[in-house]
């Protein structure tokens, strides 16, 4: 049984801009990205346990696939695929990533 795929408002947005930057230097790499990422995710939906888990998070959590430069994580709510969160390979994600000022 095939999932069914939703992206959450934030998710869609981060997408988004992500291409625009790309697309930006390349409209053609933005919209092959664009594709590759939509075959990744009717092939998630599909097979919903290749992701793996998102190692900030543990298992459990939200899982990841890598559509190089992105890093698109989901979950899984009943019959439905959520990408949640869509960022470059290279950003930090979790609390961890946040960078808080503490006052001296």
């Amino acid at each position: 049984m095939e999932l069914t795929i939703l992206w959450t408002e934030p998710a869609a947005e981060q997408f988004s801009e992500r291409l625009a930057t790309i697309g930006n230097f390349s409209p053609d790499v933005a919209r092959r990205l664009r594709q590759r990422v939509d075959l990744s995710l009717r092939h998630i939906a599909r097979f919903p346990d290749l992701g793996r888990w998102v190692p900030e998070f543990g298992t459990g959590f939200y899982r990841e696939i890598l559509v190089k430069p992105l890093r698109l994580l989901y979950e899984f709510q009943g019959d439905r695929l959520v990408v949640t969160y869509v960022h470059r390979q290279e950003e930090a994600i979790g609390p961890d990533s946040y960078n808080l000022e503490t006052e001296s």
